[in-house]
């Protein structure tokens, strides 16, 4: 399913609170698709690593999930389409040499 699905799907799979368990065993093996199809994970990857026990809405399962997803769910990394593009620096983070303090 597509990431933007995914609050429907939730909100229709379950009755709050849920424990993390139930979640896993319910839809873990639901598939969350990438960009690049060959890149998609399942909700038990994406949820191993997750410390919440329950889980007292939807809302909080959904924020669960999309802040544990793979770096490969994100677009171009570091690109503003209202500012200039940035390049990644030598420190590893962005910057343009036409900032200037005013």
């Amino acid at each position: 399913m597509k990431p933007s699905q995914l609050p429907t799907y939730l909100e229709s799979e379950f009755e709050y609170p849920v424990e993390h368990e139930t979640v896993l065993d319910q839809i873990g093996a639901a598939t969350i698709d990438a960009p690049d199809d060959s890149d998609s994970q399942t909700i038990d990857e994406v949820l191993e690593y997750d410390n919440d026990v329950t889980y007292e809405t939807a809302d909080d399962l959904f924020d669960s999930i999309i802040g544990n997803l793979d770096d490969d769910y994100i677009g171009r990394k570091f690109y503003d389409d209202r500012g200039p593009n940035v390049e990644e620096g030598d420190g590893g983070t962005p910057h343009d040499d036409r900032d200037e303090s005013f």
